[in-house]
């Protein structure tokens, strides 16, 4: 697909996640399914269309404005950040009341990501939104690195699904957390805690 063709797809996206719709969408790590993160009932719909259990799903972001619309990050936190995005790590903080609880399954955190891959910038830029960032693949299945390896299920129960080629990093994001000032994995990803620890420290 031409880029002039993605980016007209793009802001069609965008209007989709305006009103309240479904879109698969490429980032760095893997393709996403997302939606508005305030829009409790389209996030139940994502839940819905991934089979998924009650978990909760990271929110990306495209600059920290959206961060703290759906966060309360601490100082470490938004150093941790400004060092590690964008990128293929996903940093856990505490989550704004506003946010439902829908997104982060009833708990008091969210994981906030901001991913380095300009359609999925580009798309939160244009409905001046984050997204629900969670992988696009059936709750249990290995997530995919293109939109051809995207269950045709999901593709068919979205309302919007963009094709950006292979992802970068072809792994789910690296989760971690800052407890009293030192960092804890949640789950391994796309960087290691060694390569994570020297950006940090860089």
């Amino acid at each position: 697909m031409r880029s002039s063709s993605v980016f007209r797809r793009v802001q069609e996206a965008a209007e989709v996640v305006a009103r309240g719709g479904v879109v698969v969408y490429p980032t760095d790590t893997v393709y996403g399914i997302g939606c508005n993160p305030f829009d409790a009932k389209a996030v139940e719909r994502v839940m819905v269309i991934k089979r998924r259990e009650n978990k909760p799903s990271p929110v990306l972001v495209s600059d920290f404005d959206q961060v703290y619309s759906v966060a309360k990050p601490k100082d470490e936190e938004v150093e941790a950040c400004l060092r590690l995005w964008p990128g293929p790590v996903t940093v856990v903080m505490e989550k704004r009341p506003e946010l439902p609880l829908e997104v982060t399954a009833g708990m008091p955190t969210v994981g906030v990501r901001m991913p380095a891959n300009a359609i999925a910038l580009s798309l939160m830029q244009k409905s001046a939104l984050p997204l629900v960032g969670t992988s696009a693949n059936i709750s249990g299945k290995p997530p995919a690195v293109s939109l051809d390896l995207v269950e045709p299920e999901i593709i068919r129960m979205a309302d919007l699904a963009i094709d950006g080629g292979r992802t970068l990093y072809g792994r789910p994001s690296t989760v971690v957390e800052l407890v009293g000032g030192e960092l804890r994995v949640v789950r391994e990803g796309a960087w290691s805690i060694e390569e994570i620890k020297k950006r940090l420290e860089g």
